[in-house]
């Protein structure tokens, strides 16, 4: 683990392989929980959509309503649907406290900064992978991935 400080940029936290594996089991139950709201999510949007009262940004705050409420059963679903955004949301802040940087939520891909050769990079994880087994350039992306075999630990 390693801390540079750039020309104007706050301490940037290095991850050493070892560190970034060490979070990979609390990033599995965190990804399971969001992929498991992901689908709630889903549903329920699909079926309040599907009753003419998809939620909208004002139906995510509890606040008062400007015209006639809903029935009672879509006021019920929109509180539900408030409840799995904000459940939601606390997975994801989880996932941001791990120090890792969510490149992509719906497949569970995320990145943590490293240094290999004096040079930033990013290891590479993709939510299903046993552990961290690959890294990238900060340019190339998932596509770029190489083997953490490459790098000198």
């Amino acid at each position: 683990m390693g801390y540079t400080r750039g020309v104007g940029e706050a301490d940037k936290r290095f991850f050493t392989l070892d560190e970034a594996n060490g979070e990979v089991t609390r990033l599995r139950d965190l990804f399971t929980a969001v992929m498991q709201l992901r689908g709630q999510l889903k549903a329920l949007y699909q079926r309040l959509d599907a009753a003419g009262h998809p939620p909208r940004e004002e139906d995510l705050q509890d606040g008062e309503e400007d015209s006639e409420p809903p029935p009672a059963e879509i006021q019920r679903d929109l509180a539900r649907f408030r409840g799995l955004v904000e459940a939601l949301r606390e997975q994801i802040e989880a996932i941001q406290e791990t120090g890792c940087v969510i490149k992509d939520i719906e497949v569970g891909l995320v990145d943590w900064p490293a240094l290999h050769q004096g040079r930033e990079v990013l290891l590479c994880w993709k939510y299903g992978e046993a552990e961290v087994s690959f890294w990238h350039e900060l340019d190339t992306g998932f596509a770029g991935r190489r083997p953490v075999s490459e790098l000198d630990e």
